[in-house]
């Protein structure tokens, strides 16, 4: 990918302006847009970097790291992203997201729950819970896809997905039960919202609309003209942004895209993913909904300006992984990868 660092040998100049984010290798692709500049001519600069090269690099450029993916780092590996933001921040760096203290999914969704933001809440799969309101779904804490099963409705239609996931060899130990909690806003029509933090900024910046609860990557052909002019108005007026920034003061997130929705009319949120995807612009079948998207990426783009650092030049930070943590830990990293992200189980009916 243009624009990404190769490992230790980090280029030798560097812009007075410049945004890096921290990716895993896989994911580094969420960023292309702002790293290739297919969103336009842009300052600051933005650059990718993968963890791995970051936990071995002693001399860094000079500007603000955006810590993204901690969900996917190895538990060694989010210690080492910890201290890495330790001995950024010492030397003067501006970073955003803590390793040690971002909130994931159960994390902060249980919380969420707890404050009351949510009128839903989660359990770990792996102590056969007991939830308090049905239906429910199971999924991968660390995985931003789809749940390994549909809706279930009752207890024992739980019990029984996770005894075939274990009969599967799926480790419950990265799975999480999560209440349904979703309203159509048309019959068969589902919206969600998407709502960034950036630094002190918050940002309303596009609508999904799907014929499924499980609101992803939209229905073509379903939104209809009063909806894109809906999403138009919301994005232009940035309407309740400010409403989400709790839930990412609760998750400690500084950068991120939280997914939300209104039920029974509360804002409810789903996620904060730490490392979304940001798409370029391409023309809409409404240049209504173009709109919307152009007044978004200016909107972030801005924000994004905000919190660039301004100097240029290298600076060496006190610490870094060990020499030879790499070659002890591979065999469990990879394990541990494996099982987040190769898992391969068949929908279980609700």
């Amino acid at each position: 990918m243009g624009g990404a660092f190769d490992k230790r040998n980090l280029p030798g100049d560097y812009a007075a302006q410049m945004i890096i984010f921290v990716t895993t290798k896989r994911h580094a692709y969420t960023v292309a847009s702002l790293v290739d500049g297919r969103l336009g001519p842009s300052v600051p600069q933005f650059r990718a970097m993968a963890w791995e090269h970051l936990f071995h690099a002693r001399r860094i450029p000079r500007a603000t790291y955006v810590f993204t993916d901690l969900e996917r780092l190895s538990p060694p590996e989010l210690f080492f992203a910890a201290q890495v933001y330790q001995a950024a921040t010492a030397v003067g760096l501006r970073c955003l997201n803590n390793p040690a203290l971002v909130r994931h999914r159960y994390a902060l969704l249980h919380a969420l729950h707890a404050h009351g933001h949510n009128p839903f809440t989660v359990y770990r799969a792996e102590i056969s819970p007991r939830p308090e309101r049905f239906p429910v779904f199971i999924r991968c804490e660390a995985d931003h896809g789809f749940p390994v099963t549909g809706l279930l409705g009752s207890q024992a239609e739980l019990d029984a997905a996770l005894v075939t996931l274990h009969a599967q060899g799926v480790p419950l130990r990265f799975m999480v039960v999560i209440e349904f909690c979703a309203a159509p806003i048309a019959p068969n029509v589902w919206r969600k919202f998407g709502t960034f933090r950036v630094g002190a900024g918050m940002h309303l910046d596009h609508a999904v609309v799907e014929d499924n609860w499980l609101v992803k990557y939209g229905t073509p052909g379903l939104t209809t003209a009063a909806q894109f002019a809906e999403e138009r108005d919301a994005v232009a007026a940035n309407e309740g942004a400010e409403t989400l920034r709790p839930a990412f003061e609760i998750a400690q997130i500084e950068y991120g895209r939280a997914d939300h929705a209104t039920v029974n009319g509360q804002e409810v949120v789903y996620e904060i993913n730490t490392n979304p995807h940001i798409g370029r612009l391409s023309r809409q079948r409404s240049p209504v909904r173009d709109e919307a998207l152009a007044i978004a990426r200016a909107r972030f783009l801005a924000l994004l300006a905000e919190i660039d650092t301004q100097e240029g030049g290298k600076v060496v930070i006190p610490t870094a992984a060990p020499s030879g943590w790499r070659y002890r830990l591979a065999p469990i990293v990879h394990r541990l990868r494996e099982g987040l992200t190769n898992i391969k189980t068949s929908v279980i009916s609700g």
